[in-house]
C-alpha cells in the first residue's frame, strides 16, 4: 500500500498503487504552489546502465537527499493519503459472509477483516492491529521502523512504510520494490520515484517537530530493485521481487547508529511467529489515518495462490513458482500505507520478511502477503546497494579427541557452524559423511535424518557470533583402518564471498 498526494485541485484524486489506478471519489486538494514543486529529478545520464546490471540489480538515478528532506516538509506529511490496497488472491467468487463486505464510504462497522478466532495481537481490532505505545523512541522495534516519503513515477506525493538494515554503511532503509519503482498510468516501461525522505519513529501526533521528527528526516541517496521486478500492472508486484533497499544521506551520525537496525535473516519463507510495525492510513479514520504507528502480530505460513499465474515475471524467467520466497499470515489484514513495513521475528530483531500485498480492504478473512528476504530478491539487491558488506558467510569446522580412538569403540565429534558478517539465515543445510570403518550412533544439535554413515541436517537459524553446535557420536568397527576421514560441509549461497571454508575435513586415528 502506499499513500498518495493529490495534485489537482477540485479534481477526483487519482491513486496508484502497483497495479491499478483507482478513483477515490470525493477527495480534493488544492493545487500546490510553485514552490512546493518536488525536485528536480536526478541526472538520467547517471542511471546504471543496462549492461552494468549485476547480480540481477538494478540501481536509481543518484539523488540528492538534502533536498528531498528539506521537500517532505510537516505540512507536506501531514496531507499523505491512502491508496487502495493490491490483491494478494483474486476476489471470491462466491459472495462473502453477511456483513462483512467492502462498501464504498462505509465506516468501520462495515468492515470486518480478521475474525476474533484469528486475532493474536493482544487488544487488536477488527484488522488484527494495535497501536504502538507512545513514545516510539523508548521501543527498538519501534525506533527502527518509520515513515517513508516519496514522491511517485506519476508526480504524486505518496509513502509507505520501512525500517533500516544491518548493513556496513549503516545508511541501508529496506521496504517493498513498488516503494521505490512504479509504472504511471499510460506509460508502458517503469520509472523510478524521487524525493525519497525517511522519518524513524515517525510521530504525526507530535506536538512539534522533535516530538513528529525524533530522530530527524533522512533524505535517499540511491535506491535498489530486483531487475526482475518491472512494475507492470497485473503480476509482478505481487512476487519474490517486490523488496527494495535505499540508501540515506549521512550525518554527524549514520542512520543505524542513530536508531538501530533489524539484522537480515536471509530465508524462502515458511512458517514463523512474527511481529510487523508499520503506518497503515486513510486520513480522518483514526487510528488509520497515517499519523500512528500499528503493529500486529501473526503466524505465517508459504504464500499461495498469486493473482494470475501467466504474468508473474518470476515463473516466466527462472521456471519457479510464484510464491517461492513469500508468506502470507491470516491474523493480520494488510492495511493502506503499511506496504515495505518490516516482519520481524516476534521476541527476536531477525527480519525475516517486507510486507508486499493483501486483500482488499473490508474483504472477509482478510491477509498479508510478505516477501521474504530470499536470495532472488534480497539477496540480488544487496551486494550492489552494500559492497562492503559480509553477508551469509557461512563456515564449519569439525573438532575430535585428541587422542587416537580405539578400533571397536566410540568417540563423538562435533561441527561448529559459524556466521560470519551482518546477515542471518534460516534453514541451514549441514551434512556430516562418514567413511568405511565408522558409523552414526547419534546426532544432536540440530533437526536431522541420519542413516548408518551420513547425517542430514538442518539448523533452524544461524546468527553472527553465535556458533551452532552439532555433535555426532561416532563407532569405530573393529577392522577400521588406521585414518578415518570425517567431512563436514555447509550449505551457504553465491552471496557468501569465500566458500573454501564450507567444508572442513577431521582425520580419526585410531587403534586396537
Amino acid at each position: 500500500m502506499i499513500e498518495t498526494l493529490s495534485s489537482g485541485s477540485g479534481d477526483t484524486v487519482r491513486k496508484t498503487l502497483v497495479t491499478t489506478l483507482t478513483t477515490l471519489a470525493g477527495v480534493t486538494l488544492a493545487l500546490p504552489a510553485t514552490a512546493d514543486q518536488p525536485p528536480a529529478k536526478a541526472d538520467p545520464a547517471k542511471v546504471s546502465a543496462p549492461g552494468a546490471a549485476t547480480w540481477g540489480a538494478e540501481s536509481s538515478p543518484l539523488m540528492r537527499p538534502g533536498r528531498a528532506a528539506r521537500y517532505w516538509t510537516t505540512g507536506k506529511q501531514a496531507k499523505a493519503k491512502a491508496a487502495d490496497l493490491p490483491q494478494s488472491l483474486p476476489r471470491p467468487a462466491t459472495p462473502v459472509e453477511p456483513g462483512t463486505e467492502a462498501k464504498a464510504g462505509a465506516g468501520n462497522s462495515a468492515r470486518s477483516s480478521v475474525p476474533a478466532t484469528k486475532r493474536i495481537t493482544p487488544g487488536g481490532d477488527t484488522n488484527g492491529y494495535a497501536p504502538v505505545r507512545r513514545p516510539y523512541t523508548a521501543n527498538p522495534h519501534s525506533r527502527i521502523s518509520g515513515r517513508l516519503f516519496f514522491v511517485n513515477a506519476a508526480g504524486n506525493g505518496d509513502s509507505c512504510s520501512a525500517s533500516v538494515v544491518r548493513s556496513a554503511s549503516k545508511l541501508l532503509v529496506v521496504t517493498a520494490a513498488h516503494c521505490v519503482y512504479g509504472v504511471p498510468d499510460g506509460a508502458s516501461t517503469g520509472q523510478w520515484h524521487t524525493s525519497f525522505a525517511f522519518v524513524p519513529a515517525y510521530d504525526g501526533r507530535g506536538a512539534g517537530v522533535r516530538q513528529r521528527e525524533p530522530y530527524g528526516r533522512w533524505g535517499g541517496r540511491q535506491a535498489w530493485k530486483p531487475d526482475g521486478y518491472t512494475g507492470l500492472s497485473g503480476g509482478d508486484w505481487n512476487s519474490i521481487y517486490d523488496i527494495a533497499l535505499i540508501e540515506v544521506g549521512g550525518r554527524k551520525r549514520a542512520l543505524q547508529d542513530a536508531v538501530g537496525a533489524f539484522t537480515p535473516m536471509l530465508n524462502q519463507g515458511g512458517r514463523h511467529t512474527i511481529a510487523t510495525t508499520g503506518y497503515p492510513g486513510l486520513l480522518g479514520r483514526k487510528p488509520y489515518d497515517g499519523r500512528d504507528q500499528l503493529w500486529c502480530a501473526g503466524k505465517t505460513r508459504q504464500a499461495s495462490g498469486a493473482t494470475d499465474d501467466a504474468t508473474m515475471l518470476a515463473a516466466r524467467t527462472t521456471g519457479k513458482t510464484p510464491d517461492t520466497g513469500r508468506m502470507e499470515t491470516y491474523n493480520c489484514h494488510l492495511f493502506k500505507g503499511h506496504s515495505g513495513g518490516p516482519w520481524i521475528l516476534r521476541g527476536t530483531g531477525d527480519l525475516v520478511g517486507v510486507l508486499s500485498a493483501g486483500k482488499e480492504d473490508g474483504e472477509s478473512d482478510g491477509n498479508s502477503v510478505a516477501n521474504a528476504l530470499n536470495l532472488e530478491g534480497y539477496g540480488a539487491i544487496v551486494k550492489r546497494a552494500d559492497p562492503r558488506g559480509v553477508y551469509d558467510a557461512l563456515s564449519v569446522r569439525l573438532s575430535g579427541p585428541s587422542r587416537t580412538v580405539r578400533r571397536g569403540g566410540t568417540t563423538t565429534v562435533t561441527a561448529t557452524v559459524t556466521m560470519r558478517g551482518l546477515m542471518a539465515a534460516a534453514q541451514v543445510p549441514v551434512t556430516l559423511d562418514l567413511p568405511a570403518g565408522a558409523g552414526l550412533t547419534a546426532v544432536r544439535g540440530a533437526s536431522c535424518d541420519r542413516s548408518a554413515r551420513r547425517a542430514a541436517c538442518t539448523i533452524d537459524a544461524v546468527h553472527p557470533g553465535r556458533p551452532v553446535r552439532i555433535t555426532a557420536q561416532v563407532n569405530v568397527a573393529r577392522d577400521a583402518g588406521h585414518t578415518l576421514p570425517i567431512t563436514a560441509r555447509v550449505t551457504s549461497t553465491r552471496l557468501d564471498p569465500a566458500q573454501r571454508d564450507n567444508t572442513s575435513v577431521l582425520r580419526l586415528h585410531t587403534h586396537r
